[in-house]
C-alpha cells in the first residue's frame, strides 16, 4: 500500500512533521536525500499519483499495423529461445540464495547450455554431500522437460 496521508493518524502526522521542521536545515536535506518526506508532502488519497491512459494502453495492445503495433511472432528459432532462456537463468541466478543458484545451474545443464561451475561446486550451493546427486537433478529435470515436449508435441497435432 502507497503511504499517503489518510492512512496515518493527524496527530502523528503533526508531530513529525513538527520534529522535522525543528531540525536544523543542514539535517532536513540529509534526510530528503535518504529519502524522508514529511507527512505533507505526502499525497492525498483523492490526489493522482500516476496518470494511466487505460483506453490507449489497451488500443495499442490490439494493434496490427502501425507505430503502435503489437508484434508477436507465432514461431522462434532455437537460438532466440536459448537466448532468452540464458537472460533468465543469469537473472535468477545472480539472486543471493545459493540453492537457487544451484538450481539454476541444473536447468542450464539441462537445456544444454552448459555452465561455468562444476559439478562439486553446483553440490554444495544445492547443500548435497554428492556430486550423483547433481547428475540425478539433471537427469529428473531432462524427464520431466522431456515430457512436455511430448505432450505440447501431441497436443499441437
Amino acid at each position: 500500500m502507497v503511504e499517503t496521508q489518510d492512512n496515518i493518524p493527524p496527530e502523528h502526522q503533526r508531530a513529525v512533521d513538527a520534529h522535522f521542521d525543528s531540525l536544523p536545515k543542514a539535517q532536513q536535506r540529509k534526510a530528503r536525500k535518504a529519502g524522508f518526506k514529511p507527512y505533507r508532502e505526502l499525497p492525498r488519497s483523492g490526489d493522482t499519483v500516476m496518470e494511466l491512459n487505460e483506453a490507449r494502453a489497451c488500443w495499442r495492445l490490439r494493434q496490427d499495423e502501425g507505430a503502435d503495433a503489437t508484434v508477436r511472432p507465432q514461431t522462434y528459432k532455437r537460438d532466440e529461445v536459448l537466448t532468452i532462456l540464458r537472460v533468465i537463468l543469469d537473472s535468477i541466478g545472480s539472486r543471493r540464495c545459493p540453492y537457487l543458484r544451484g538450481q539454476t545451474e541444473v536447468v542450464r545443464i539441462g537445456l544444454g547450455l552448459g555452465s561455468k561451475h562444476s559439478m562439486r561446486s553446483i553440490a554444495k550451493m544445492m547443500g548435497l554431500s554428492a556430486v550423483s546427486s547433481v547428475h540425478e537433478q539433471i537427469a529428473c529435470f531432462r524427464r520431466r522437460f522431456q515430457g512436455g515436449l511430448r505432450r505440447a508435441r501431441v497436443d499441437r497435432d
